[in-house]
């Protein structure tokens, strides 16, 4: 369960990280690959990269011909934005979408036939 408490030091580490990765102080650690397993990831993962980016909300929205105050409903809701909008946020923030079979069998899923 995701709890504000849980959203605050999500957002503190991913304040630090962007720090880091930004300043290029330890650039190993910066975001590369991040698996995503449900939809209510993307907020944050969206924000992230954002700021992995050096952008602002401000920014961004310029870039894609929107408002900030789109923008930032977009970034809070990109678990219910479309396709074709996520892949365009992902472009603009330097971050591309790679799908790969599943190492580890998902629940309920039977290994022995394919899918």
């Amino acid at each position: 369960m995701i709890t504000i408490f849980n959203i605050q030091i999500i957002l503190r580490i991913f304040n630090l990280h962007t720090m880091i990765c930004i300043l290029k102080i330890q650039p190993e650690i910066c975001m590369s690959e991040f698996t995503v397993r449900t939809a209510e990831q993307l907020p944050l993962l969206l924000q992230g990269f954002r700021k992995q980016a050096g952008l602002t909300q401000a920014a961004t929205a310029r870039r894609l011909g929107i408002t900030q105050q789109t923008f930032s409903a977009l970034e809070r809701n990109a678990d219910k934005i479309s396709a074709d909008r996520l892949l365009q946020v992902l472009s603009l923030l330097g971050v591309e979408l790679v799908l790969r079979e599943a190492s580890i069998p998902t629940a309920g899923q039977n290994t022995s036939e394919p899918v």
